[in-house]
């Protein structure tokens, strides 16, 4: 009798330790001083860590701070008065992996009594996919709002300026053009412009045209968008070199050239307006790869993070909507887009766009 308790016994924990590693989420048990004791493999896979690497460390090591320090004073407070505040119920905290990244999770926790002593159970779910979801949602819902606000910008705003600049022109014109005043009015007028490709940009931004797909040959667009540049006085000491295989992509033709363009004059100016900004065309899990790499001083880790978001820029009068409205852009033809900038200076940006079929 007492051999079949003990195989009903061993058959029982294998069964519990069967359900446990195979629960989607992450199950962690910890006892009273929070040294680890379970480890799911859930677990493993949503933190990073093995059981062995953790199994009596304390469970802080999931933690980031302020979490991490605080984490031992809340169970002594809850053993000493019995004050729950997180047991028995579930809330969002932070969780930390084991290459450091914070992430969104989940947390419930319960408490049971194990052999005459206390143990906690924590069942943690990842909230990653949730919150970006969320963070989605808000963007769409801020791009609506800024759309509406964009029309309204343009209507109320871009005729008002050419009727402005088209009185000032005519003042211009009337002004002896070595005086000073004629300088005053040609800095007016460049600010009129300066305003107006503002409206132009934040409408581009807010309400990008649906792409017309056709196969674009990728090398020929480039030259031609570095021929427009060229164009440009103030970018007369830029060269771009172009090199790489032929390739065509699914692309409409002239919201291609607006990638590029904002991509040449973001790298132009990065440089000062001089030197050599370099494109390779290569292809990568087949998708058309296109890296613009500049020269420039590179991109401060503090906004790094930040470089697609609306009206961030590294330019003392920039207006933050290139990149933003680049990688709008390139999305619409289900591309995508990365930023890098390495220690040793400079900044690439590469852009993946669909191959177009042979």
């Amino acid at each position: 009798m007492g051999e079949l308790s003990d195989s009903s016994l061993t058959d029982s924990e294998a069964m519990l330790r069967s359900i446990v590693d195979s629960a989607v989420d992450g199950i962690i048990v910890i006892d009273a001083h929070g040294r680890i004791e379970r480890f799911n493999r859930a677990a493993e896979r949503l933190f990073g860590h093995s059981a062995a690497d953790v199994i009596g460390k304390n469970v802080s090591v999931l933690m980031p701070e302020p979490y991490a320090s605080e984490h031992d004073g809340y169970i002594a407070r809850y053993l000493k008065t019995g004050e729950q505040r997180i047991i028995g119920s579930g809330r969002e905290v932070a969780g930390r992996r084991k290459d450091g990244t914070v992430f969104p999770i989940h947390l419930a926790v319960g408490e049971m009594m194990f052999a005459g002593e206390r143990k906690f159970t924590g069942i943690v779910h990842d909230l990653s996919a949730r919150v970006r979801m969320e963070a989605q949602l808000r963007e769409q819902a801020a791009l609506v709002r800024l759309g509406e606000m964009a029309a309204v910008i343009a209507h109320e705003v871009k005729n008002p300026l050419a009727a402005v600049r088209g009185a000032i022109q005519v003042i211009g014109k009337r002004l002896p053009p070595e005086g000073r005043d004629a300088a005053v009015v040609g800095e007016i007028i460049e600010r009129i412009d300066g305003l107006d490709q503002l409206v132009k940009d934040l409408l581009l931004f807010a309400r990008p045209p649906q792409p017309r797909p056709l196969a674009v040959g990728v090398r020929e667009a480039l030259d031609a968008t570095a021929a427009l540049l060229a164009q440009d006085a103030a970018h007369k000491d830029v060269r771009i070199d172009v090199s790489g295989a032929p390739a065509r992509v699914m692309a409409d033709p002239e919201l291609l050239k607006i990638i590029f363009i904002n991509l040449f004059v973001n790298s132009a100016q990065a440089m000062r307006g001089a030197g050599v900004i370099k494109v390779s065309v290569g292809q990568a899990d087949g998708d058309c790869e296109i890296a613009v790499a500049d020269a420039g001083p590179g991109i401060p880790v503090e906004i790094r993070d930040k470089l697609f978001s609306p009206f961030v820029t590294t330019k003392a009068r920039g207006t933050g909507l290139g990149l933003s409205t680049v990688k709008r852009l390139v999305e619409a033809h289900h591309g995508r887009i990365s930023v890098e900038s390495p220690e040793k200076g400079g900044t690439v940006v590469t852009v993946w766009l669909p191959l177009a079929a042979a």
